[in-house]
């Protein structure tokens, strides 16, 4: 029997561990489901500086929630999420998923539903009345988990090299 799956808080040593992971999504799991040619569409400069300051700006807003999966005691999986407010929209309270990753080797044993459910669990107690979350449209697995957790698609973005 594997070992049970444990969702916490991320703490500030959990920050080379939440970095790895979040290089994983943005580079070598991006690789796998962006095609080559739509890669300078989504390209950053310094993109190391970039991920390091995208995820201190996770830690330190206290309208964000990072989470972290372990099994065994070892970190396997993380999601990140921001509660943002508008208040001229009808349903002006959402939770925004902004990273979710979880290591190849966890994939399909629940861990990601495990971590979607805690952070919408925290949403909802928050007041949230929407949750919206992303992905890469070619992320064939996350699309199908999303179905599968009540996500509607409801925008496509179109972008074009000229």
């Amino acid at each position: 029997m594997p070992p049970a799956i444990h969702v916490r808080d991320a703490r500030d040593d959990d920050r080379d561990t939440l970095f790895h992971f979040h290089k994983g999504l943005y580079e070598t799991h991006r690789d796998q489901v962006v095609a080559q040619e739509d890669l300078p569409l989504i390209a950053y400069r310094d993109y190391e500086r970039i991920l390091a300051d995208d995820l201190g700006a996770l830690m330190r807003d206290r309208n964000a929630h990072v989470l972290l999966a372990e099994s065994g005691g070892r970190p396997i999986g993380y999601i990140t999420g921001r509660i943002t407010t508008e208040p001229r929209r009808v349903l002006p309270r959402r939770g925004v998923v902004e990273d979710w990753y979880v290591e190849e080797g966890s994939r399909g044993s629940g861990v990601g539903r495990q971590l979607l459910t805690e952070l919408e669990r925290r949403f909802v107690e928050a007041g949230c009345q929407v949750i919206e979350s992303a992905t890469w449209s070619n992320n064939e697995g996350a699309r199908r988990v999303h179905h599968e957790m009540g996500f509607r698609e409801i925008r496509v973005i179109y972008r074009k090299l000229v």
